[in-house]
């Protein structure tokens, strides 16, 4: 494998490619965010006088958390863990108890916001939080997913945010009462924190009563995962065009997607035996129909790239059928959106032309 530091260089040309992109660092699909996977806990939580019914006035419970997107984000579903199925329950004493199976029932979820600070201290003061959006949650097995689904995503930009996702009982289904999540409290004595390329979660807690002093330890893992999309920024990379055959087309993708602060590394395989070397091509400026070979001794080949300025060669050797080179993204933000073209030529003795080419590929540097 060979890296080359050419991104930098390339990126004078962008402007051209991006008026003729054939991918794009746009919104993601669904992605997920857990504070534990798979989900595990063997304490329950909730509301203390389980199995009996909670008062009227019972508020539901809390998970509490600093959210701080580094890019545009959706929420359309977070998934917790329950324990109300049904199953016994040791309450700690020497007695166990069955809780009430609501396997099936529905209640509605709150998610509340302050912008631009932390939660930590404002968690009696119900007066300081904004409703945000609501969702409604289906109480599943304590083996699956309770789910929390936003009809309406909520849309959160970059920044720090408190949230507050506060869980009311269910008062229909088969045996209404207080819920009871499972939480794990065995941390190691390190506060867990929860972060992936688009957002970080600190300050995971719980608390058994919404705006009360009831807060469990700040040690204890729970069973949270966010399903949400980024907006823009996410890096993807597709393949268009095909390779000729002589005697097999050989094939050009990527080992990763191009986020910016990574290395990724172009991959050509199916390389003919005996073949030394691969010629490199990248640039900013596809041609999206190609351009035909057959002049040069190439029949039923095909050129990707547009040839000029901006085009820039490399070469790397060929080990059982494989060449790779590696590019290394510099962590710049402004590079988002970038979009980066490729294509591989297999130098193959005994051909007309000396070699083949593959496939091309478009190459959307993201921040996610």
């Amino acid at each position: 494998m060979r890296a080359i530091p050419l991104f930098l260089a390339l990126c004078a040309a962008a402007p051209v490619a991006l008026a003729q992109a054939n991918c794009s660092a746009g919104a993601s699909p669904v992605l997920t965010l857990a504070t534990q996977s798979p989900f595990g806990g063997n304490s329950l939580y909730g509301h203390p006088n389980f199995p009996s019914p909670a008062s009227p006035t019972y508020p539901g419970f809390s998970f509490l958390f600093d959210l701080n997107p580094s890019t545009a984000i959706t929420i359309s579903r977070v998934d917790l863990r329950l324990f109300d199925d049904g199953g016994v329950v040791d309450l700690g004493n020497g007695t166990t108890v069955n809780m009430p199976n609501q396997v099936g029932a529905t209640t509605t979820v709150t998610w509340y916001v302050q912008p631009g600070v932390t939660w930590v201290g404002s968690e009696t003061n119900q007066a300081a939080w904004l409703p945000y959006g609501t969702g409604t949650l289906t109480v599943g097995l304590n083996s699956a997913d309770s789910p929390i689904v936003f009809s309406t995503p909520l849309s959160f930009p970059p920044g720090l945010w408190a949230c507050a996702l506060v869980v009311n009982m269910p008062t229909t289904g088969p045996a209404p009462g207080p819920l009871h999540p499972m939480i794990d409290p065995n941390t190691g004595g390190v506060v867990p924190s929860y972060s992936n390329s688009a957002m970080t979660w600190t300050n995971v807690q719980f608390q058994r009563e919404s705006w009360t002093a009831s807060l469990a330890p700040p040690l204890h893992k729970q069973n949270l995962e966010i399903h949400y999309s980024t907006q823009t920024g996410y890096a993807n990379w597709t393949s268009f065009g095909t390779g000729c055959v002589a005697p097999g087309a050989p094939l050009l993708a990527l080992t990763s997607r191009p986020i910016l602060g990574t290395t990724i590394t172009f991959r050509t395989t199916g390389i003919a035996p005996s073949t030394p070397f691969v010629f490199w091509l990248f640039g900013f400026a596809p041609n999206a129909t190609g351009s035909s070979l057959a002049g040069f001794g190439l029949p039923g080949c095909t050129l990707y790239l547009q040839l000029g300025p901006g085009l820039v060669t490399n070469v790397s050797n060929v080990t059982f059928g494989l060449s790779t080179i590696s590019l290394a993204l510099p962590n710049t933000p402004s590079l988002s959106g970038v979009v980066l073209y490729s294509q591989s030529a297999p130098a193959t003795p005994g051909l007309p032309a000396g070699f083949v080419v593959s496939n091309a590929v478009c190459v959307a540097v993201g921040q996610v």
